[in-house]
Order: C-alpha cells, then sequence, then structure tokens
C-alpha cells in the first residue's frame, strides 16, 4: 500500500497541517490529519508531494486538526485547504451557515490569498502539496 503526506491550510487561521493518504484500488483516501510546522514540513519533502487522481476522506479521517473541517478545496494555485462551513478565516469561533455567508462572501486561500467567490470541492484532481 502506498502512503503519502499532503499539506494543506486550515482557512480559519492559516496554520499548515499534513494529511496522510493511502493508495486504495484506485483511489487516494485521507486518513489522518497533524499539525505540523512549515520548516519541518520542508525538511522532510512534504512540500514536494504531487498527488493525480480520485482523493477520498475514510470514514475515520478526522478532519483539519485546528477547525475540524473535512472538506477540501483546491484553489486555482493548485493547493489544497479545508473548508469548514462553521469558520471562517475572520472568525475562527464556529456559527451558524447562514451568518456565515451573509458576513463574508468568499473564503481566501490560505496559500496565495486569491478570493475564492464559489467553493467547489472535487473529488479528482492534481494537488500540489506546498512549495515554499
Amino acid at each position: 500500500m502506498a502512503a503519502n503526506i499532503l499539506l494543506a491550510k486550515c482557512v480559519g487561521n492559516t496554520q499548515t497541517y499534513g494529511i496522510r493518504i493511502e493508495k486504495r484500488g484506485d483511489d487516494w483516501v485521507s486518513t489522518w490529519a497533524f499539525k505540523i510546522d512549515e520548516s519541518k514540513a520542508k525538511r522532510e519533502g512534504f512540500h514536494k508531494t504531487k498527488i493525480t487522481g480520485t482523493f477520498l476522506p475514510a470514514p475515520e479521517y478526522p478532519g483539519c486538526p485546528y477547525c475540524g473541517g473535512n472538506t477540501l478545496v483546491q484553489c486555482g494555485c493548485g493547493k489544497m485547504f479545508c473548508y469548514n462551513e462553521n469558520v471562517t478565516p475572520d472568525n475562527h469561533e464556529k456559527e451558524k451557515k447562514q451568518e456565515r455567508k451573509q458576513e463574508s462572501g468568499s473564503l481566501k486561500c490560505p496559500w496565495c490569498g486569491v478570493a475564492i467567490q464559489k467553493i467547489e470541492t472535487v473529488e479528482s484532481f492534481t494537488v500540489k502539496s506546498g512549495g515554499y
């Protein structure tokens, strides 16, 4: 069984975290997530990971270790960040989904800062893990 580590950032606090993924059949499945310092991630070479294919969460996947978001969004820059409908970059506290939509209107990619107006999650894509 092949396994890799991808890097993602929390949409709420922009902190980096690792996602352990493993190949199961034709799919890449996320099984675990953990906080990691960017310098350590770079030393470990996690920023070089590039995955192409179907990417799904395992039932036991705990989600982002900072906000609990278990949905991943890929920005146009090719990098991933968590999406938790109850958390926004401006307010890392849980709140009602409707209030979040009214207050923020969009999310900013914590990697490149681009505002994403429409949240689209995808299951099949090419992921660049980091790149500092």
